[in-house]
């Protein structure tokens, strides 16, 4: 197997550093931009992969602090013409996953699987870090609910879960 380095500066955040990001991250930031400005951008992925290859081939630094890096992006938009775009950007850590199979194996029972799940939100919150994916959740209401296929309690277990990740997200904006 063949591994090539990753010549990207890690992004810092509070007391965390972020090694994994791409251009998905970017366009979606980007994206959300143009949604609050009420524009369109057409040229989104270009974009996104301009500022990636600034970072990999130009950027001097080995940690960028996030903060910095999009008020860069910030000046690069409204250099490009893009001013209410820019307006509009808001810094925004790269997406952490979050496994939920993970926790409710650990902590099964429905009130701690909650507060485990809650406190390491908590800590991710701490550290800097604002932006979530959650994976798992259909298996993860299984193991809340006690069952080992779909069913209505799972169901109901899986629309509880649902609705607590929006409140966290919520939280989280």
């Amino acid at each position: 197997m063949i591994a090539f380095k990753n010549k990207r500066p890690l992004l810092q955040t509070g007391h965390c550093v972020i090694s994994d990001y791409d251009t998905g991250w970017l366009e979606d930031v980007l994206q959300q931009a143009a949604n609050a400005a009420g524009a369109s951008l057409p040229f989104r992925s270009e974009i996104a992969k301009a500022i990636l290859m600034y970072l990999e081939e130009k950027c001097p630094l080995h940690a960028v602090p996030l903060d910095y890096l999009f008020q860069r992006i910030a000046g690069m938009l409204r250099q490009a013409g893009l001013p209410r775009i820019a307006d509009h950007l808001r810094v925004q850590t790269p997406p952490v996953i979050i496994d939920l199979h993970q926790i409710a194996t650990q902590s099964p029972l429905p009130l701690f699987f909650y507060q485990e799940l809650e406190q390491q939100l908590d800590h991710l919150r701490r550290l800097g870090l604002t932006t979530y994916e959650f994976a798992g959740a259909e298996s993860c209401s299984k193991l809340l609910g006690d069952r080992q296929r779909a069913c209505p309690t799972q169901r109901r277990m899986l629309d509880e879960l649902n609705a607590f990740l929006a409140s966290q997200q919520q939280l989280a904006s």
